[in-house]
């Protein structure tokens, strides 16, 4: 009996065909690529509503909003060893000392962290998926009390409006004369100079004032967060602004954002320049008592919102690591994104509660 030939590929055929299976791959990749970027995005979005309406639950039960708390938690007063200068780690016995994160703990479900607090239990809530990271700081706990516990513990992607919240020390003395007060090692918490900011005093509108939003990080972070200082291109070393939540007091980057001259004192001064009518952030933020000290013309822009980038410089900055905009939640417990464009004037603007600038947040 004859038999059929079975004809195979020809070497041609065999191209084409995995021509065609590359072109596909190469549409399909950067599909999926962005739906994940979509749903990274979308669950950073959520992150910050569920923290905006924790600062809300935290203001209906302590009638102000938290603070970013006092260094080392007042451990003299709190401490292990009350009565001496030392270290203490996070509980609630010293929760109104603690960094907002630590303060809302209990109002996004992890009362238990604050009741006993791990430095190997990483935030879900506090972490951007986009970001890759396991949520914690490269450094550890060395099992001492000594300063290690507040280098190590959890990371945060977002941050809170310092000139909304402040510390549990912000500026004060004489305009003239800014500074730090010793109050902060006195109890009761009442005796600090800190806002305890009262969501109807925020005069701007709360729609219109930043409550927390996505922070700046610099790429080249992603794998060592809650490092000190990193090494630029160059070769220079240049500031991780990442310390963990677990790092307290007024200007900590890690948690805060939008510093000024009322919450951070070194950030004030005896400025006699004029007031300049057309350039207002000059010299002066718009409702704040203090002044910025001499020389801080700088300082204004600052308040940018941008995307993570490599060598990227964060102080002071927000931002994502997603194209576009970064997403921000208002005092009214809102999340919108503001675009990477934005001026930083009308950033500046949405971060003072109480300067009375005419601005609304951009489309």
């Amino acid at each position: 009996m004859l038999r059929s030939k079975r004809s195979g590929f020809t070497l041609i055929e065999l191209l084409v065909v995995i021509a065609i299976i590359a072109i596909l791959i190469g549409l399909l990749v950067p599909a999926v690529q962005k739906v994940r970027q979509a749903a990274a995005r979308a669950q950073s979005t959520n992150n910050l509503k569920q923290i905006g309406l924790a600062f809300h639950s935290f203001h209906d039960t302590y009638k102000m909003l938290p603070n970013n708390g006092q260094w080392n938690y007042t451990a003299w007063n709190w401490g292990p060893y009350a009565g001496q200068w030392t270290y203490s780690p996070p509980r609630t016995a010293v929760a109104q000392a603690c960094p907002w994160p630590i303060q809302i703990l209990p109002f996004i479900e992890q009362g238990p962290l604050l009741n006993n607090f791990s430095y190997t239990a990483s935030i879900p809530v506090f972490m951007d998926p986009g970001r890759g990271s396991n949520g914690l700081s490269v450094n550890t706990w060395s099992g001492q009390m000594d300063n290690t516990l507040y280098s190590a513990g959890a990371v945060s992607d977002y941050a809170a409006n310092s000139m909304l919240i402040g510390s549990g020390n912000n500026t004060t003395g004489p305009t003239t004369a800014p500074n730090v007060d010793n109050n902060w090692v006195n109890l009761p918490a009442s005796n600090w100079h800190m806002f305890r900011r009262k969501l109807q005093g925020i005069t701007d509108g709360s729609s219109n004032t930043i409550m927390v939003g996505s922070r700046a990080v610099a790429t080249n972070i992603y794998g060592s967060r809650g490092c000190t200082n990193f090494t630029l291109s160059n070769g220079a070393t240049q500031g991780c602004n990442d310390d963990p939540i677990t790092n307290p007091g007024p200007g900590v980057m890690g948690t805060l954002r939008a510093i000024g001259p009322d919450d951070t004192w070194w950030v004030a001064g005896n400025n006699t320049a004029a007031f300049n009518a057309s350039d207002p952030y000059a010299n002066d933020i718009p409702g704040a008592r203090y002044r910025l000290a001499s020389g801080w013309t700088w300082f204004q822009y600052t308040f940018q919102i941008m995307q993570d980038t490599k060598d990227a410089d964060t102080w002071n900055r927000w931002g994502s690591p997603y194209p576009g905009a970064a997403p921000m939640a208002f005092a009214d417990a809102s999340v919108r994104t503001l675009s990477y464009s934005t001026d930083s004037r009308v950033v500046l603007a949405l971060c003072t509660p109480n300067g009375g600038e005419n601005v609304s947040v951009p489309d």
